[in-house]
C-alpha cells in the first residue's frame, strides 16, 4: 500500500467514526497538519508514535491494528511473499495453486466449511456448508448479476435476509461476530476500487437494511479478540439450538490473504447436524464462485 492509499484509509477509518480532521486530530494529540499530510498522502515519513496514537484514536482493535500497521509501513501484497529464485521453488507465488489446495482440503472435510478473500467474496464452499447455510440454486444463479452477490454480507444484511430470518435469538451476537470478521480482515483493502464499489452497495438501506448498523456498531465495541475465532451460540429456526467455534486458516497470496473458514461443534446437538449435514450433503464443493483474483464491477 503506497502513501497515498493509506492516506485515503485513514481517512475512511476517521469518518467511520464520524470524527472530523480536527477532531481526529485533539483524539490523537496529533497536530491537524500532520492528519492532513497523511490523508492526502504526502508525509513520506511515520513516525511510531504517530502510527500508536492514530490506532488508539481510530478505535482500532488487535487485529485492525497489526493490518493498519503493515499497511503503513508501504509493503505491497505481492512483496510480502517469499519471493522466489533460481535456488528456491515456491508455490506461495501462485495464487491458482494456493487456492487449489484450500479448495482440496474444504472437499474432504466433514464440517461446514468455506473460502473467502479478503473482501468476504466466497470463492468456494462445500457442499456440508451449503446445507448449513441453505444454499439455494436461485442464490447462485442471482449472485453474478448483483454487486456483493457471492459475499457473505448479503447473506447476512440483504434484503433478503437469508441467515437473520433463520435465527430465533442472538442474532446480535451472530451479528456482530460475523461483521467484525468482515470489517477487520478487510482493512488492508478498503482503499481498493472494488472494495469502495461493494461499499456503495452496502450502503444502500433498501438493498441492505441492517448493513450500516452492524458496520457502525462494530466500530466502536469494546470487546477485543486476538485471534480470528469467534463463539456463536443461538436458535435456527430449521435446525434449533446450535454451539459452534469457527476457526481460520490463513494462506498468503499475492493478492491478498485467503481464508478457509470451517465450523467446530461445541455440544452434542450440533455436533449431530454437522454428521448428518455430512452424510446427507457427502463430499464436494461449490466452485468456482467469485472471481479472484481479478474482481468485476458490475
Amino acid at each position: 500500500m503506497d502513501r497515498k492509499e493509506f492516506g485515503f484509509l485513514v481517512s475512511l477509518l476517521r469518518q467511520d467514526l464520524g470524527l472530523t480532521q480536527f477532531q481526529l486530530a485533539e483524539n490523537a494529540n496529533i497536530d491537524i497538519a500532520v492528519i492532513s499530510q497523511v490523508e492526502r498522502g504526502v508525509k513520506k515519513y511515520f513516525d511510531p508514535e504517530l502510527l500508536f496514537q492514530l490506532a488508539n484514536a481510530l478505535h482500532l482493535t488487535t487485529i485492525e491494528r497489526r493490518e493498519f500497521f503493515l499497511a503503513s509501513s508501504g509493503i505491497s501484497e505481492s512483496q510480502v511473499i517469499r519471493q522466489p529464485s533460481a535456488a528456491l521453488a515456491t508455490d506461495t507465488i501462485n495464487a491458482d495453486k494456493v487456492l487449489g489446495k484450500m479448495v482440496t482440503i474444504i472437499e474432504k472435510l466433514r464440517l461446514p466449511a468455506f473460502i473467502m478473500d479478503v473482501y468476504s467474496d466466497v470463492l468456494a464452499i462445500n457442499r456440508i456448508a451449503a446445507g448449513f447455510f441453505q444454499v439455494t440454486p436461485e442464490i447462485l444463479e442471482i449472485a453474478p448479476r448483483v454487486p456483493g452477490g457471492y459475499s457473505t454480507v448479503r447473506m447476512m444484511f440483504g434484503k433478503d435476509l437469508t441467515i437473520r430470518s433463520k435465527i430465533i435469538e442472538n442474532w446480535d451476537q451472530y451479528a456482530v461476530g460475523s461483521m467484525r470478521f468482515v470489517r477487520e480482515n478487510s482493512l488492508r483493502y478498503r482503499p481498493k476500487p472494488y472494495f469502495q464499489y461493494l461499499m456503495k452497495a452496502f450502503r444502500n438501506p433498501t438493498e441492505y437494511p441492517l448493513f450500516q448498523r452492524y458496520w457502525r456498531m462494530v466500530s466502536s465495541f469494546e470487546q477485543d479478540r486476538e485471534a480470528n475465532v469467534d463463539v456463536f451460540s443461538y436458535t435456527h429456526a430449521d435446525f434449533g439450538p446450535l454451539k459452534y467455534a469457527t476457526s481460520t486458516t490463513v494462506s498468503i497470496t499475492p493478492h491478498g490473504e485467503l481464508f478457509l473458514n470451517q465450523y467446530l461443534p461445541l455440544d452434542k446437538h450440533t455436533h449431530a447436524l454437522f454428521d448428518g449435514l455430512a452424510n446427507q450433503a457427502g463430499e464436494g464443493v461449490i466452485a468456482p464462485l467469485a472471481p479472484w483474483p481479478q474482481k468485476k464491477m458490475l
